[in-house]
């Protein structure tokens, strides 16, 4: 076997893998494809209070979540394979909670979350279980995973379009 069939044959090997997880992804507990799990999510950005026990001075506490809508074919998916762990990570370090969602979710009108269809993939910022800040498209987000600033709070709020 020469070795432009053995690169052609690890090439197409390499696209099959992919187009699998892709696949695995999307029907993952990391995706939201209903309207419970979307509003699960953004019920967590809601703030909470805290009380100490020994001094009964309270505390509030501001949370955020993050939805990024992306159509389940498209490339974005499986650039998601590397995306979604970066982006977690660093949210993970700000308590924030991130899930990818569908763009084709029964119940849900994207417009509803101030997204535009024809702008996917799309992250949505929620806080107060209201739309924070959006951030539109393939290279936009790619410009937060790129970053090696772990503060994604920081990022998302200096970032512009």
């Amino acid at each position: 076997m020469d070795f432009k069939k053995l690169k052609e044959k690890a090439l197409e090997q390499t696209n099959k893998a992919i187009k699998f997880s892709a696949d695995k992804l999307a029907w993952s507990w990391l995706t939201i494809s209903t309207k419970e799990e979307l509003n699960k999510i953004i019920a967590k950005s809601k703030t909470t209070k805290f009380k100490n026990k020994e001094t009964w001075v309270e505390k509030e506490y501001k949370h955020k979540s993050i939805v990024i809508f992306a159509e389940e074919n498209s490339d974005f998916f499986k650039d998601a394979l590397y995306i979604l762990p970066v982006i977690t990570a660093k949210a993970f370090s700000q308590n924030i909670s991130v899930k990818l969602a569908k763009s084709k979710i029964d119940w849900v009108n994207l417009k509803d979350y101030k997204v535009n269809e024809k702008s996917l993939p799309c992250l949505v910022v929620f806080e107060e279980e209201k739309v924070n800040k959006i951030i539109e498209g393939t290279q936009n987000i790619l410009k937060l995973v790129k970053s090696f600033d772990l503060d994604i709070n920081k990022q998302i709020e200096e970032f512009k379009i």
